[in-house]
């Protein structure tokens, strides 16, 4: 069977369903006769006797031959399966099959389907009716998926926008830094390379594992970089490590850590000695940066208080949407980084990069990156200029966007509105009450099994045997 199959004839295209009933009309009241009809409306003759015979009815709004599952019951499955898909429970091709086998063969529909389930030609046509395709999921933190709450972003913004407000920094983007730290492989693999189509391409590393080097940076919204800080995985730094005057990034400092990731000792003496050096004498500055432990700490705190700096930490698990550094920095640096290392492992094949030269290299794409693409990071993440309309709607939790929406909206009515603590936290309804509800939305009322209960089903939660069991030993301990 042809999957892909072009029309030849224009016969159902030539006319509307409004000519077809002016040209009825036309014959009907004598004015014209039905081959003059047929001429000036371009209706084949034999298809407008059909319809002033009532042989036929009026024109389909679909070409060829009609659905095997009614078009309502394929709009509330196409709406489901896109619902599931913003939580992050999308279905795959052989899950949707036997979904539309269940439903056939539990409402006893009769289909060309053998042996009950649909075939490779009706998902083609399905997906191509309601805009669906196969694509590869990206895994997401559960964590992540929570954190992205209109209610939740949106009162960072409203936090920003009021500690932008109070500092006089709405003008003034050399006092807004953000800094973020990211692992930097020794061995790349992003680089595509030039080679003979049809064969595989190899590319000699230094060992079989994935060394990485933790880099702390730090930017402000004027596109101005500061001294990046470089953490080993060793227990002391040796002076052979640090790059020669002139050869790295100047005032780069270095430290070591048992596992090579952020602690927030390092952290806090990162932020006296290399941040607050860097940033100079003008004040109030305001420092966003992530809530990752390393970087709250009481001391950190107190020193930011006392040197007049502000610190704005941004919501949990929303750096890929917020993070200037995220947003448009990393990718740059680390696509010139993949560069320079397969450039220097091609020319001291099988040798491991020395620190003292990772120290260099780091510093030379560091000062090589284009200031614009930090300030267009700051841009992005609706900082500066400030814009809390950044993040797209479809990004957030649809039911909780319409929470958010009509809390807008009583609140643009009403201006002494009270919000209780639970509109504040934002939506506490669990997934698949709230699935539930967008797919009834559009579910059929005339099939004994619908859609809707199908994907349910596919969502339904088990009961946690572990959770009740402390549930009931708190209850237990509450009553003593």
């Amino acid at each position: 069977m042809v999957r892909n199959y072009v029309r030849k004839s224009k016969r159902a295209t030539s006319y509307t369903k409004e000519d077809l009933q002016r040209a009825m009309e036309e014959v009907r009241s004598g004015r014209i006769t039905a081959y003059k009809a047929s001429q000036r409306f371009k209706i084949p003759m034999m298809t407008l006797n059909y319809r002033l015979r009532g042989i036929r009815g009026v024109k389909s709004s679909s070409q060829g031959r009609s659905t095997a599952i009614p078009i309502q019951e394929e709009r509330e499955l196409a709406e489901g399966l896109k619902t599931m898909e913003k939580w992050g429970w999308s279905l795959s091709r052989g899950e949707v099959l036997k979904i539309v086998g269940d439903y056939v063969k539990r409402n006893k529909l009769k289909t060309p389907f053998k042996p009950g389930l649909p075939g490779e030609d009706w998902f083609l046509g399905f997906s191509k009716r309601y805009g669906l395709s196969i694509k590869k999921p990206q895994s997401v933190e559960y964590a992540r998926k929570k954190s992205l709450d209109p209610f939740i972003i949106n009162k960072y913004f409203e936090l920003l926008k009021n500690i932008l407000d109070n500092l006089g920094l709405r003008d003034k983007p050399h006092l807004i830094w953000n800094l973020d730290e990211s692992g930097f492989c020794m061995d790349p693999s992003k680089t595509k390379v030039v080679g003979k189509r049809g064969t595989a391409a190899s590319r000699t590393t230094a060992g079989a594992g994935r060394e990485n080097i933790t880099v702390l940076m730090a930017g402000n919204a004027a596109g101005h970089k500061a001294p990046p800080l470089i953490i080993f995985k060793v227990k002391n730094i040796w002076n052979e490590w640090v790059a020669p005057d002139g050869q790295g990034f100047p005032g780069t400092t270095y430290a070591a850590t048992a596992n090579g990731w952020m602690e927030s000792d390092i952290f806090l003496k990162y932020f006296e000695k290399s941040f607050l050096k860097e940033i100079g004498d003008a004040r109030p500055v305001l420092l966003i940066y992530d809530d990752h432990t390393s970087h709250v700490d009481e001391r950190l705190i107190e020193c930011a208080l006392q040197n007049n700096v502000t610190i704005l930490k941004l919501p949990p698990h929303s750096s890929h949407l917020l993070q200037p550094l995220d947003l448009s920095v990393f990718r740059s640096l680390k696509s010139r980084w993949d560069t320079e290392v397969i450039e220097w492992q091609r020319h001291h094949q099988g040798q491991r990069i020395p620190k003292n030269h990772f120290s260099k290299l780091i510093g030379k794409v560091w000062m090589e990156t284009n200031p614009d693409i930090i300030i267009s990071g700051f841009r992005k993440g609706g900082i500066f200029p400030y814009n809390s309309e950044v993040i797209s709607k479809e990004h957030f939790d649809p039911l909780a966007m319409k929470r958010w929406e009509k809390h807008q909206k009583d609140n643009n009515n009403r201006n002494d509105i009270h919000v209780n603590d639970q509109d504040q936290a934002g939506p506490s309804v669990d997934q698949p009450n709230q699935i539930n509800r967008v797919i009834n939305e559009n579910a059929s009322e005339g099939s004994t099994t619908t859609f809707e209960e199908l994907l349910l089903e596919k969502v339904k939660q088990h009961e946690n045997n572990n959770l009740k069991k402390k549930e009931q030993r708190l209850q237990a301990v509450w009553k003593l």
